[in-house]
């Protein structure tokens, strides 16, 4: 029986996803997307079940988005937290100096306050962090990180994906380098270099499959089925979803060729919804970060 399950969502912008895959820049009119249109589908979902989740917003993404903003005070008002997920959101942070990391990490902490949040955690972009980027965590007082995701099949899954990137002439600006990020303890525990508690994304069984939305709710058959019987095993879960999840391939306005490249968005968006719905029912309660 399941004892515990926490949910976070990675608010990541549509651009972000044109920078993995190594295409150009979104048209203005999908940058607004994953704060107006698919975070009020989580909201009306995690309603619907009783949910509670942890919200990840990078601070770029909403300075600027009025509407965005609102329907980041609906989801505080929904009981939900909101977390740091940087301003930026740059793939490379981890290699920027400790004054610029610390400016990044304090001008998204200052949007979300501004908004009515009070932030307890930090989640670095594309998971790869070290001892010096989580000082400028823990520096602004939080009590958590939520950056590891310790499946090295995962990561070898990324270094893959980039490699066939290169080979069709894309580049893609997530980095290949940082493997230590996705090794190290499967269970929450107090980290030994800085000031904070680790609360890791699930890593299951001996190929530590990661419980991220992208392998439970598209994909082969097969494989959604194992990361859901075995994420369903698990006495404590960590499921990590991203906004995109909950993306109409259709009525977004999202590019074709990022349609083509995301595998959520092969999948109607009808199917991801039920099966995110059945897996957090199965799973029974969920709780926020800060309150694990």
């Amino acid at each position: 029986m399941p004892e515990r399950t926490l949910v976070s969502v990675d608010l990541d912008g549509i651009g972000c996803y044109h920078a993995i895959h190594g295409l150009p820049p979104p048209p203005p009119h999908s940058r607004g997307v994953v704060l107006q249109r698919c975070l009020p589908r989580f909201l009306a979902l995690f309603e619907a079940l009783d949910v509670r989740a942890t919200f990840f917003v990078i601070g770029s993404d909403v300075e600027h988005d009025t509407a965005g903003a609102a329907m980041l005070r609906r989801a505080l008002a929904g009981g939900h937290e909101l977390g740091n997920h940087s301003h930026a959101h740059a793939y490379d942070l981890v290699r920027w100096s400790a004054q610029a990391q610390a400016s990044d990490l304090a001008r998204c902490d200052a949007l979300l306050r501004e908004l009515g949040a009070q932030p307890q955690g930090f989640r670095a972009p594309g998971y790869v962090h070290d001892t010096q980027l989580l000082r400028a965590a823990a520096s602004l007082g939080y009590r958590y990180d939520s950056s590891a995701l310790p499946s090295p099949s995962y990561w070898l899954t990324k270094v893959a994906v980039v490699a066939l990137h290169a080979a069709a002439g894309r580049r893609s600006q997530s980095l290949v380098r940082g493997l230590g990020a996705f090794l190290g303890p499967r269970e929450d525990h107090q980290r030994d270099d800085v000031a904070l508690r680790e609360l890791p994304i699930s890593a299951m069984g001996p190929l530590r499959l990661p419980l991220v939305g992208t392998f439970l709710l598209a994909g082969p058959a097969w494989s959604r089925a194992m990361v859901r019987a075995a994420g369903l095993r698990e006495p404590r879960a960590h499921l990590e979803l991203h906004g995109i999840d909950l993306a109409d391939e259709r009525d977004d306005g999202l590019h074709p060729a990022l349609v083509r490249l995301q595998p959520e968005l092969r999948t109607p968006l009808a199917q991801r919804t039920e099966r995110l719905a059945s897996f957090l029912r199965a799973r029974g309660p969920c709780t926020r970060l800060c309150d694990a």
